[in-house]
């Protein structure tokens, strides 16, 4: 049996990630133990503690035994980081660091899974980004995901911990029953519902690396089946798509115009332009294959 911690348990990626273990796997086979802040989880189906990720007495009822240890806690929003940057710095850096040590403390061997962001590397026009890639980030809530990855390299390097980063580049889709799509598609999908139109920040040019959110739900399913990965960070893969292709495809469907509009000032400088995933590595190791998002969206 694998027996999973999942701190950070209600954010969204948790949650589809928790729904897509109890699709495919019997209780017998997965053991999961969830932990966030919240009073109560959503899901009444597992083990769940609240935890107070503020003091190290709170984490250390985490039960650090598992195999693997999936950590989502964190703030996100690029822009949003500007204004409220202690939290994401206390968020995304203190409270990740509270839970290294506590781990560290306990002497845990558990595998240690953390998501990261495409917002770390330079946008690149001409080529695909890899894991080697130059790096460009352009917003606090950024420099934070990067942070933690620094904090894990540099807990592996005194203190042996294992660890494997899968950068998520754009997630797109739910399997969540009181959600609707993820992301790009659904501010399109609203805007065309609610205001006739699709609104496209200049030329729409700009292309990003998009994932199914079952997609991402399976990398980490490969990677936990594999539990003793090659390498540390992955590029996660999908489709490259243009900001326009999404927009005329939904505009299509729903018969409605796409208005170019000017980017606001802040979102375009921390944007990061196009970033377009080389996911060899991950596909190759793990035998990835992706949907083909624009054919399933619906």
């Amino acid at each position: 049996m694998k027996r999973i911690a999942i701190i950070g348990s209600e954010s969204f990626l948790a949650r589809n990630f928790i729904k897509y273990v109890e699709r495919k796997y019997e209780k017998t086979e997965w053991n999961l133990y969830l932990y966030d802040r919240a009073e109560k989880s959503k899901s009444k189906r597992h083990y769940y503690v609240q935890i107070n990720f503020g003091t190290l007495e709170s984490i250390r009822k985490i039960d650090f035994s598992v195999d693997i240890l999936m950590i989502f806690i964190g703030k996100t929003g690029a822009v949003q980081g500007f204004e409220d940057y202690q939290q994401f710095i206390k968020v995304n850096e203190i409270f990740f660091l509270n839970i290294l040590n506590v781990y560290v403390e306990i002497g845990s061997k558990a595998l240690i899974i953390y998501p990261s962001s495409r917002l770390l590397f330079k946008s690149n026009e001409k080529a695909l980004v890899d894991e080697s890639s130059a790096l460009g980030m352009r917003s606090i809530y950024a420099v934070t995901k990067y942070a933690a990855e620094k904090y894990l390299e540099i807990y592996r390097d005194v203190y042996g911990i294992r660890f494997v980063i899968l950068r998520i580049c754009t997630p797109i889709g739910t399997i969540l029953k009181e959600f609707g799509n993820y992301g790009t598609f659904e501010i399109f999908k609203n805007q065309a519902e609610k205001e006739g139109k699709i609104r496209l920040f200049g030329n729409g040019e700009q292309r990003k690396t998009f994932t199914h959110i079952l997609d991402v739900c399976k990398a980490f399913d490969l990677i936990i089946e594999k539990g003793n990965p090659d390498w540390d960070r992955y590029n996660l893969g999908g489709k490259a798509l243009a900001l326009r292709d999404i927009a005329g495809k939904i505009a299509n469907r729903s018969k409605v115009p796409v208005e170019m509009v000017e980017w606001p000032e802040i979102y375009y400088k921390v944007d990061g332009g196009t970033v377009v995933f080389d996911s060899s590595r991950f596909d190759k190791e793990f035998g990835m294959e992706y949907r083909n998002i624009l054919d399933d969206e619906k």
